[in-house]
């Protein structure tokens, strides 16, 4: 709003010059002048005001005035032609009120009548009052009109000054009295305004047609561009578009989202589609028309539906073709008429009846602009009043901006596919700030300085961000001085999208960031493609769904063969497309090519497929970063994402064939000295032996079949347990119930259970020792980020949020300003993605040395770097080595970014594994919304408010027999160990009735002749907090069954135990019966531990955190 406080400063923004605290501004040969000292609105000789309360400072519409005033004189209006606060005839008098600006001909006819009214702000809404007003019962405006129905043109009008940007924006809604005769003949039953001037009827009938004949039409444009007394006649030109900022995006995709409620357009995923369709044409518009756009409404005295619709038919047919390269069906009128230059008979009647059927056969259907089912003339004529409304929400917007860009598609594309494609097919949006991350975090000068022309892809590209945001960091790479160049770095990206749709969007998006060359592929990525070649890409950067059940289905037998993790899928049940995008990205990118792909963060850790996914990775990649992010990052989903940053290995010589290799001649026995001179590597298998704690002369008479003392150790020991518990020996079909195998001596019985157990060992062996070689191939330690657990945390560290909230849709940028008290407590984003802050990347200066993005180009690179203190707590640095597992008889590949702590234990008593002394069962929910697994149930179910106390003797929720027995809920027997391990790890307690508990427990149930079942709960009592080390998970903490088998405890005889036991019970007794702290009370418990010599130390290693 203007007001006394920034009168001054529009004032100098429109040119006026001060003198002695007046200023002044000279229009052709007239003064305009403001007198602060006296608080005077000085107008120009000639100027008629009727009343002296609009030339002071008594009101801030005063200022609305004469700012217009301003803009009319410099639109070339005289001083004569103006009119301020004429009086309106009333009942007694000029009592109808007083008209702000009457502009009058050079005959003193009324030609404009303006109502001005100060600009919307939080406290005060005049001029949207004002519209509503109007558009109710036709406001102020119409009682004028009423008084002066001359005038071909009435106008709201308002204008406002931000200090900050210095941003001056008039804002009006410029309506015609004029009849539109060929939009009239449209349909019969329209009304025109001569038809109520003929009637002599009054203000209401007058409101009446500009609401049902011309929909409260208005226009936003050319009331001070047009020449005098020719409102909107000039052609709307690029000119006159503007570019907007990050606050004018938010209100345009409120605008569009109420323009869809207001009119019932329920199909999101179809409105954004018709949406994409008009800026295709705006597109084409601005690069072909621009000095006489054609997405424009003229308005209702010049224009009609069915003229605006066929200008955006023919751009779109132009922009289908040279953008995509496809074609679309579009017939002139004028293609119809000429069609009829040699008919002879009744041409007229037959040609005037061959345009209607025409007509109805281009309009009256669906079409590539229809929001609602168009398929009769009412219908279409509902959704031209949409399609209007959202071309004039489109109109002003500036799309082809090379210096700047504008998250407008982003914005509305996460906001409309929210619940649509992303959802059943595992799309989500990449946010900015994420695709500004990622791009960013690559070596691209380095690529750029190595490599003249580098190919780059996006084999999943949806809205395009990736690529328009590495093309706009090249150029600012690369300078943007010489366009041939840049043109043909663009001519080297290319972007592949599946969906028809979105590969609209994202060659739009190019265009709108100056990179028209972008190449935009519409096709399966996963199917071979004439244009894109294997080994060619330097650069790939995708976020490519996941979770898409039945897409092998959509390949040929060839596409699907040349993959290596096709191997005997379930082509129906299958969905884990994510595994093959990344054998798809080891075959595109050339030696040394470089990639950043979101991912699933089940990629990481999950089973069957993903195994063979995590080898590929394995084999033919250098790991340079991991970057994991929580809920909450793209969007609504709450799945937690892992980025890979990838470097491809060299692919002459091959060094995982090279491996291989040598890894088979190290397992038949083969240490040729000749040839370990050649290669010079038996090192490398001492170093898996020291790191898995292995002998390693030892080990290598066992490869070679000598006697050997390696079965002695731990590992070697597990084998062992596994082969002789295994159903492959002690199963049904077993080699133990073979006829051969019972008929054969003891001797021979021993020497083939040896045989078998070693064949075994090697395997398991060779396939460790093999990707222990790959991963110490690994050029550099992974750099780890991980995201905060706690979710305001998480906020701050992303640099944005959600919000679903009406007139605030969509991703909220948060800001370096922290709120008032009496406001929200989080950071506000107002001013778009280069406010934020966040340790992810500096928006203004990506090179920032401070921040995680510049940390993994520089690993990229083999640059040092020193990690800020206030960002140790999300970077780390590990041994590729070291997050692969070694220990267990199951080689699965995981990788794990938190390594576990190893937890040394120094006891008198030998350690044994949890597994080893108890068997661990996990529980279970039954489906809650099933009533039958929990009406008048009699089952026990344990949960966190059960297992509070030392012993469980009932719970507050019971499940029934049909429950237990069709969920993965496990009845426990009496004394079984409850060990929660979920969130809040460690909460241990013990069955007094058989029960079962929820899925985050892990339930102990003691081999009596090895371990007392009070014993293992002190145990894991004192031990709670070195089980919580070993936990793992991103939203939440938890330990795996496997883990918690894994963990040594010390295991005295059972009298200790018992004796044990009987001491902890008397500290317990104590604890009852006195004030003690729970610190003094597992001090005691562990100070007895100590005594007793069962646990002497604990002391803490492993992974190296940063």
């Amino acid at each position: 709003m203007i007001t006394k406080n920034n009168f001054k400063q529009l004032l100098t923004h429109l040119g006026f010059a001060e003198h002695k605290n007046i200023f002044t501004k000279k229009i052709h040969s007239y003064e305009l002048k403001v007198d602060f000292k006296n608080e005077n609105l000085i107008y120009p000789d000639g100027l008629t005001a009727h009343r002296d309360t609009t030339k002071n400072f008594s009101q801030p519409e005063n200022f609305v005035v004469f700012e217009c005033v301003h803009n009319l004189l410099q639109s070339g209006y005289k001083p004569k032609h103006i009119i301020l606060e004429q009086g309106m005839p009333g009942g007694h008098g000029m009592t109808g009120g007083f008209c702000d600006i009457i502009v009058q001909d050079n005959d003193k006819i009324p030609y404009l009548l303006i109502e001005c009214k100060t600009a919307d702000d939080k406290k005060s809404k005049e001029f949207s009052k004002a519209w509503n007003k109007m558009k109710k019962d036709g406001g102020q405006l119409f009682n004028y009109y009423n008084s002066y129905r001359q005038a071909k043109w009435i106008c709201l009008y308002t204008t406002d000054f931000d200090e900050e940007t210095q941003k001056h924006s008039p804002l009006y809604h410029l309506i015609s009295m004029q009849d539109n005769n060929e939009y009239l003949q449209t349909n019969s039953h329209f009304r025109s305004f001569r038809e109520v001037a003929d009637a002599n009827s009054g203000k209401e009938e007058y409101f009446k047609v500009w609401k049902e004949t011309y929909q409260c039409d208005f226009i936003s444009h050319n009331l001070f561009e047009s020449e005098i007394f020719k409102v909107g006649n000039r052609p709307f030109g690029i000119d006159d578009l503007k570019i907007v900022d990050g606050e004018t995006i938010a209100k345009k995709y409120h605008q569009f989202a109420t323009i869809m409620r207001q009119h019932n357009v329920s199909g999101r995923e179809n409105a954004f589609d018709k949406l994409v369709n008009l800026f295709l044409c705006k597109v084409v518009d601005e690069n072909k028309n621009s000095d006489n756009l054609k997405v424009y409404w003229r308005g209702a005295a010049s224009d009609d539906h069915f003229s605006l619709q066929d200008r955006l038919q023919k751009l779109y047919k132009v922009g289908m073709f040279d953008f995509l390269g496809e074609d679309v069906t579009y017939i002139e009128e004028s293609e119809i008429e000429n069609a009829f230059k040699f008919f002879k008979n009744k041409k007229d009647e037959t040609k005037k009846t061959i345009l209607d059927y025409f007509k109805q056969l281009k309009f009256y259907s669906n079409n590539a602009f229809a929001f609602l089912d168009v398929h009769n003339e009412n219908l279409f004529l509902q959704n031209a009043i949409i399609l209007k409304e959202v071309v004039q929400m489109l109109q002003d917007i500036r799309l082809k901006n090379e210096d700047e860009q504008h998250q407008f598609l982003g914005d509305l594309f996460e906001g409309f596919l929210d619940q649509g494609v992303k959802q059943s097919e595992g799309q989500f949006f990449t946010p900015m700030p994420i695709v500004k991350f990622l791009i960013s975090s690559l070596p691209l000068e380095q690529i750029l300085h190595n490599e003249a022309t580098p190919k780059v892809i996006d084999y999943a590209c949806g809205a395009g961000h990736f690529l328009t945001e590495y093309a706009t960091q090249t150029k600012q790479i690369i300078g943007s001085g010489d366009k041939e160049k840049l043109n043909t770095h663009y001519q080297n990206i290319y972007g592949i999208e599946k969906e028809y749709r979105l590969s609209k969007v994202a060659k739009v998006s190019a265009f709108m960031y100056g990179q028209d060359q972008i190449n935009i592929i519409y096709a399966d990525a996963l199917a071979k493609n004439s244009r894109i070649k294997n080994n060619d890409f330097n650069v790939l950067v995708a976020n490519p769904p996941y979770s898409v059940k039945g897409f092998l289905a959509t390949l040929s037998d060839e596409d699907k063969q040349a993959f290596d993790l096709y191997d005997n899928l379930s082509e129906d049940s299958f969905n884990s497309i994510e595994t093959f995008f990344i054998e798809k990205a080891k075959q595109l990118l050339k030696t040394d090519g470089v990639a950043a792909i979101v991912l699933p963060s089940s990629i990481l850790t999950n089973g069957n497929i993903y195994i063979k996914c995590r080898e590929i990775i394995l084999k033919y990649f250098d790991l340079v970063a991991i970057a994991e992010f929580g809920s909450g990052t793209f969007g609504k989903t709450g799945t937690n994402t892992a980025t890979l940053f990838l470097r491809r290995k060299e692919q002459k010589p091959d060094i995982a064939e090279h491996y291989k290799n040598r890894v088979e001649e190290w397992f038949k026995g083969d240490f040729n000295t000749q040839i370990q001179q050649i290669f010079a590597d038996e090192h490398l298998l001492q170093n898996y032996c020291t790191h898995c704690g292995l002998d390693f002369s030892e080990y290598k008479k066992f490869l070679q079949g000598q006697e050997n003392t390696i079965f002695d150790s731990e590992i070697f020991a597990d084998y062992k347990k596994e082969f002789d518990n295994s159903t492959e020996i002690k199963g049904k079909n077993g080699l133990k119930s073979k006829q051969y195998f019972k008929k054969s001596s003891k001797q021979e019985q021993e020497d083939l259970l040896n045989e078998k157990f070693r064949e075994k060992v090697l395997q398991k062996e060779k396939e460790k020792v093999y990707f222990y070689l790959l991963a110490q191939d690994n050029t550099t330690e992974v750099l780890i980020v991980k995201s905060p657990e706690d979710k305001k945390a998480r906020k701050t560290f992303l640099g944005y949020e959600w919000s679903s909230a009406k007139g605030n849709e969509g991703i909220k940028y948060l800001g370096g300003t922290e709120r008032k008290e009496n406001e929200d407590d989080t950071l506000e984003v107002l001013k778009g993605i280069y406010g934020i802050q966040t340790p992810l990347f500096n928006p203004n200066h990506l090179g920032d040395e401070n921040k995680i993005n510049t940390y993994i180009r520089k690993h990229f690179m083999g640059e040092s770097f020193t990690i800020s203190e206030e960002n140790k707590d999300f970077v780390s640095l590990l041994p590729l080595t070291d997050m692969l597992d070694f220990s267990r008889t199951s080689f699965d590949k995981v990788l794990r970014t938190s390594v576990q702590k190893k937890i040394e234990v120094k006891s008198k008593y030998p350690l044994v594994k949890l597994g080893d002394v108890t068997e661990i069962l996990s529980g279970g929910t039954p489906d809650t919304k099933n009533s039958e697994y929990w009406n008048n149930g009699t089952i026990c179910w344990a949960t966190l408010v059960d297992t509070k106390n030392k012993y469980l003797t009932d719970t507050q929720r019971k499940i029934t027999q049909k429950g237990l027995s069709e969920s993965s809920a496990k009845l426990l027997p009496i004394n079984t160990v409850i060990f929660s391990s979920r969130a809040t790890i460690g909460e241990v307690t013990i069955a007094k009735v058989e029960t079962s508990t929820n899925q985050g427990y892990k339930n102990f149930i003691c081999n009596e002749r090895k371990i007392n079942y009070l014993y293992l709960y002190y145990i894991l009592k004192d031990q709670a907090k070195n089980i919580e080390e070993i936990a793992g998970g991103m939203t939440y903490k938890e330990i795996s069954k496997t883990d918690l088998s894994n963990f040594k405890i010390p295991l005295p005889p059972l009298p200790i135990q018992e004796q044990i036991v009987a001491e902890c019970e008397k500290i317990d007794q104590e604890y009852e019966n006195s004030r003690m702290s729970i610190e003094a009370y597992r001090g005691k418990i562990a100070q007895i531990f100590h005594d007793l010599q069962v646990l002497e130390k604990t002391e803490w290693g492993g992974g190296k955190t940063l």
